[in-house]
Order: structure tokens, then sequence, then C-alpha cells
């Protein structure tokens, strides 16, 4: 682990005169042939065979808006149906794009039982798939995308963005770079050894895998950080990427992962991340809601949903949205202690320093056990 840190802040900056792993190869090309192939990276995990859906609606985003060749890399294990499977072939064959299939079972063996259950609330396990990219791409470098994603843009302009000479491109994430150090984002970070103030969601990367591959096994490297930041890294990979590359992350324009400030703002032109409200789950009737739901239609998920099928499907959605928020008073009043306990930092002052007592006594323990 600290040979690793070490490789990464001995790296010279990127305005420095050295043989960057980029310096080392041919000047880019891409910005002047529209005929090379750009490569996206999307992870399923899919247990209940449904939200292969969502990635295939990222897909079909993608095509639908690229005039260049696109090669989609659906890093998945076991939980992929055949179902699922030939409906991702039939989606890259409509539009003559190129598709490419990674069983990573044997990654996500290879990940403590610890972290994985730790994360299960919040996460799939399909989150981790991602630290293994550089190990099953074999290629220079590669956009990974999550699958809550529409790309209302041309691929290519993320694609084209020069990395000057770092690891990996993400946006801030906004939840979280807008923190004070004192908050609970902001001692998250502190402990975990990077800053709130260049904090990246990790649902939109362009990555270096050259680059990244030249520092050793990052898969087993992340595995083992997260094992030892099993309190402090609550968004799992997305902690991994931000403190295991301090300082070298290019940081995106915003339009590259716009999470937040749909409803009547013109979203043309950007990446749209549904963080916060899925379409599938709730039917907002924000833009990026009528492009999830037309993206369904286009790709191999709607080629047989007839106008009543779909419908249903959304009247079933608008039914059980609001009944899960209108249940009860005493649901109702359980949102509102919240946002008290919210406003008054209570609800904070007690999970920040949860983490921080659970995560010193965690170190103890493996300074005890070394």
């Amino acid at each position: 682990m600290s040979e690793y840190s070490d490789k990464i802040a001995q790296r010279p900056t990127p305005n420095a005169q050295r043989p960057t792993p980029n310096a080392q190869r041919p000047t880019p090309i891409h910005a002047q042939n529209q005929d090379e192939t750009i490569h996206v990276a999307l992870a399923v995990y899919d247990p209940s065979g449904t939200y292969s859906q969502h990635a295939g609606v990222v897909m079909t985003s993608i095509f639908e808006n690229t005039k260049s060749k696109v090669t989609v890399h659906i890093l998945h294990d076991d939980t992929l149906t055949q179902d699922n499977r030939q409906k991702f072939i039939r989606t890259a064959e409509k539009y003559s794009q190129g598709l490419e299939l990674h069983d990573v079972t044997g990654y996500r063996e290879r990940i403590d039982r610890k972290v994985a259950d730790r994360f299960r609330d919040g996460y799939t396990i399909g989150a981790l798939f991602r630290l293994a990219i550089q190990d099953i791409i074999p290629l220079a470098k590669v956009i990974y995308l999550d699958c809550d994603i529409v790309v209302n843009m041309d691929i290519r302009e993320l694609w084209d963005v020069d990395l000057e000479g770092k690891y990996l491109a993400g946006g801030l994430d906004e939840a979280v770079s807008g923190q004070n150090n004192l908050s609970y984002e902001g001692i998250k970070c502190w402990l975990n050894g990077c800053k709130v103030s260049e904090y990246i969601n990790s649902g939109v990367m362009l990555m270096d895998l050259e680059a990244i591959r030249e520092l050793g096994d990052f898969f087993t490297t992340a595995a083992q950080w997260l094992m030892s930041h099993l309190y402090s890294a609550p968004y799992a990979d997305q902690e991994a990427y931000n403190a295991l590359f301090p300082g070298q992350i290019k940081l995106l324009d915003r339009k590259y992962n716009r999470h937040k400030d749909f409803h009547g703002q013109d979203i043309s032109g950007t990446i749209i991340h549904n963080i916060w409200t899925k379409p599938w789950r709730v039917l907002s009737g924000d833009e990026n809601c009528i492009l999830y739901w037309d993206m369904f239609l286009r790709s191999a998920w709607g080629e047989n949903v007839s106008p009543i099928d779909l419908v249903r499907r959304l009247a079933e959605i608008a039914e059980l949205s609001s009944s899960q928020i209108h249940t009860s008073s005493r649901q109702c009043l359980k949102s509102v202690k919240y946002s008290i306990l919210q406003k008054l930092k209570i609800y904070s002052l007690r999970r920040t320093a949860s983490m921080v007592v659970r995560h010193f006594i965690a170190c103890l323990k493996r300074k005890n056990k070394a």
C-alpha cells in the first residue's frame, strides 16, 4: 500500500519536464481522426435481472448522440442472464456499434466479504467492478459511466479531453465538494487523505489505463485500502479513487456529470447523472426522465413494448412512488424529524462522531494484530 502511494506522490507534476506515460506515447491522434473508436465501460451486477435495462439505456443514449465509432464494454458477473446478454448485442447491432462483454466474476470473488457487506446497503458490489477496468480492458484509455446516466451529448467531446498527464478525470461531486472541512464529508476526506474541494464523483471518469497499470496492481491496492477504511469510505470505489490519486485527478466541467438542477433547465449538451431520483422509480416530469424513457424505447429492452404496456409500467411507477411518499403520518413525521435534525446539525454530528470513533478503533485493532 505505501509503495503504491509513494509512486503516485513521486510522480512529477503535469507541467514538469519529465517522461510521463503520455509523453512516451505518440501524440494522440483522436483530435484529428474522427474514425478512432471511443471505448466506454459500464458495470452490471444484476441478480434481479432488471438492472441491465439501465445499462442498455446508457448505451442507446451514447449511440444516438455520437457520430464516431463506439465500443461499449460491459463488466458483468454470472448474474447477467442470457436474455439481457442478447439485448445488449441487439442494441449494439441496431446502431452498427461495437460491444464487448467481460465476465468479472473472478474479481468479485477477490473482494473481501467484509467490504461487500459494508457497502451492500447503499451500493451493490457491482460498483466495485470498475476497480478492475485497467486489468480487464487492454486499452490505453476508457470512459467509465455509471448506469443511472443518460448521455445527451456527443461522447467524443469527453473522449477528447486532455488529461494533462493525470491518471483520470472526473467532475466534482457537488454534494461533497461544497462542504466545509469540519462537516461529515470534510472529516471523511481528511481521514481518507483527500481534499473536499477536489473530491470527484466516480460516476463519470476518463481514465488513463496505461498510466494506472504502470503503478502496479491497482485492484488489489484499492481492495486493501477499502478493508482499512470500512467506516470512512461510505461511497466505496469513489472513496478509493479520490484517496489513491490525490492531486492526480483532472477536474471536468460540470456538463460532463450533471447531477442536480434538472427541473426547467436546458440539459442539452450534457451527461445527466440521476443520482438522487431514478427515472425508473419516480416520475419527476423532468426532461431527464423523459429522455430516459425515450432511450429505453429505442433500446432492445423497449423493442416489444406496446403503448399500453408502457402506460401500465409508468402508472405502476407513479402509484409506487406516491405510496412510498404518503404511506403513513408516522413516515411524514420521521421525514420532518430528519429534516429538523439536519438543520440543527445533530444528525451530521452524530454520524461524524460515529465514523471517527469506529475508524480509529479499527485502526487500533489492525495495529494490535500487526
